[in-house]
């Protein structure tokens, strides 16, 4: 018997677990820590023993993460930081004591889901800037720390317009195959020196980015007709739960990976 589809909504609910200690003393970045994705890993790696350093460029956002992170019973350290600029980074990890053991790529922006026809210079060169540039700062960053300390653990999160466009628009879906040039060169380079770096690729996920996201009318009415037969939404906690598995020893084998978390998306 089929399910209807209000009916197979979070069926994967029960399978949500959680390894206490898995990042016990270990220091841990994430970028956009203080909304959706980001928030949820910080929060994660947090309750699972990690020493959490999280940025984000928005002083309200940070405000309010800072209220949910104390209501969670959690300490997560949040800084201003705009990884598209290069000041910003240098000053996230030279703030960090004893270096860096796992780093969270998770901050992005949208494009309000415009085509080629559409985007104007100035959204490509911003999206550009933070979802391609910004992320090979922090990366670089990170690396360096890492190769210093004999290794560790990078995760980005991607998209599953890393893998195809869809309704993306023009400048995030380029964006987003990018990252996964540079995750899978920072792999076949560093691997040997014991830095591993994998991507996870989100699909539909509730999230104040995706609410927030301005639409083209043309576009939106695209992807209203591409999302009609997917999967239902999840929720920023499944993905997170992917990425403290990824960036912890128990993947240790798992380097240059490609991680869909998506419900089934990618199947369709």
């Amino acid at each position: 018997m089929t399910l209807a589809l209000a009916d197979q909504c979070h069926w994967w609910e029960a399978r949500r677990t959680m390894d206490s200690q898995r990042h016990a003393g270990k220091t841990v970045v994430v970028t956009g820590a203080a909304s959706g994705i980001g928030r949820a890993a910080a929060l994660r790696f947090a309750r699972e023993g990690a020493i959490v350093v999280g940025c984000n460029v928005s002083d309200r956002s940070r405000a309010a993460a800072s209220k949910f992170f104390a209501e969670q019973g959690v300490e997560v350290r949040l800084m201003k930081a705009d990884i598209s600029i290069q000041y910003d980074v240098d000053a996230l990890f030279e703030s960090l004591e004893a270096g860096v053991d796992v780093l969270a790529n998770v901050a992005g922006v949208m494009d309000g889901y415009m085509p080629l026809g559409e985007v104007d210079d100035d959204t490509w060169t911003r999206v550009v800037d933070v979802n391609l540039t910004g992320l090979m700062r922090v990366s670089r960053a990170a690396l360096k720390s890492m190769l210093d300390n004999g290794g560790g653990s990078i995760v980005t999160v991607g998209s599953r317009a890393s893998l195809g466009a869809g309704p993306a628009g023009v400048a995030y879906a380029t964006t987003k195959h990018g990252v996964l040039g540079l995750v899978k060169s920072i792999a076949w380079y560093y691997g040997p020196q014991n830095v591993r770096s994998n991507a996870v690729l989100p699909g539909g996920v509730h999230s104040e980015m995706h609410k927030s996201s301005d639409r083209s009318g043309w576009a939106f009415e695209r992807a209203s007709i591409a999302k009609a037969p997917m999967p239902p939404k999840g929720e920023a906690d499944d993905i997170a739960a992917a990425v403290s598995w990824v960036a912890s020893t128990e993947a240790a084998y798992v380097n240059g990976a490609v991680v869909s978390v998506d419900g089934g998306w990618s199947a369709a």
